[in-house]
């Protein structure tokens, strides 16, 4: 087989993987809190949902929240209060007193799935299997084997008096987030500025679109879609106040990584615009 031909196969196989995996990833996850910011002396309770949904706030089926964790202004991580998973959504409650940003973050748990061709069609197979252990399930004579790894963050932002940073920092692994201008600080009319890292280091060609609420009640979804540039950079403006979601998304091959040969990463972060 030479190399050209290889490489379209290479090709065919990951597209099909994709969408193969797709009924596990075909309706988003998100996180969407009562207020952004809390300005009560002594703090305050709030209250957040939990849904995946393929509407902008529009409540579907109800996400796990087991992994949820709230990274305190300090660094330090905690667990959500008073957690109930309902028929279409799950909720819980936290209470913010500590002056800062805090960052809300339910992480999926990685999941890895290897396609491959056998026998004599090449009709493509998976099993659920990482690099590391692909070897004890697939059939021998196995061909044009590729392992592809899963992996979605949702996130939200909720400060307290000031704002900071800390609970921004990078963990360096799959595709994150770091808002450069600040959550707090997001306007409407105004350009906003987010970065986009993979692995730790800036990641060009993520693709993101940016939608307000309310889309049952409009004619158009009135999305933003944006790419990030060589730095991982994202440049967008909210025309109008209120509650928005980005769901972005990086698929690429990956070189050296015991676990997986390709990424597809996602971040659904939730925020809103003020009003001038």
């Amino acid at each position: 087989m030479n190399n050209k031909y290889k490489a379209l196969s290479l090709a065919c196989l990951v597209a099909a993987g994709l969408g193969m995996t797709s009924v596990a990833q075909a309706h988003p996850r998100w996180v969407v809190p009562s207020h952004f910011t809390v300005s009560k002396e002594g703090g305050d309770w709030l209250s957040f949902d939990v849904t995946a949904s393929h509407g902008t706030f529009v409540y579907d089926k109800p996400a796990s929240i087991e992994t949820t964790q709230v990274i305190m202004p300090d660094g330090r991580m905690t667990n959500p209060n008073f957690t109930i998973r309902g028929k279409r959504r799950a909720i819980f409650d936290f209470f913010f007193e500590e002056e800062g940003t805090h960052k809300i973050q339910i992480n999926q748990t990685p999941k890895y799935y290897t396609y491959y061709k056998a026998g004599r069609r090449d009709t493509v197979k998976w099993a659920e299997a990482n690099k590391a252990n692909r070897l004890t399930v697939l059939p021998e004579k196995s061909r044009d084997v590729v392992t592809q790894v899963n992996y979605t963050r949702a996130e939200t932002y909720v400060t307290v008096g000031k704002p900071s940073k800390k609970a921004m920092e990078l963990t360096g692994e799959y595709l994150e987030m770091v808002p450069v201008t600040h959550p707090s600080d997001i306007v409407e009319g105004e350009p906003v500025t987010f970065q986009f890292f993979f692995n730790g280091k800036p990641q060009a060609g993520v693709t993101a679109d940016i939608t307000r609420e309310g889309t049952l009640y409009r004619n158009h979804q009135e999305q933003i879609d944006v790419v990030s540039d060589k730095d991982g950079m994202i440049t967008f403006t909210p025309a109008v106040a209120g509650r928005y979601l980005m769901k972005s998304n990086y698929k690429g091959m990956v070189e050296n990584d015991p676990m997986y040969d390709r990424a597809n990463v996602n971040v659904h972060l939730t925020f809103e615009a003020l009003l001038q």
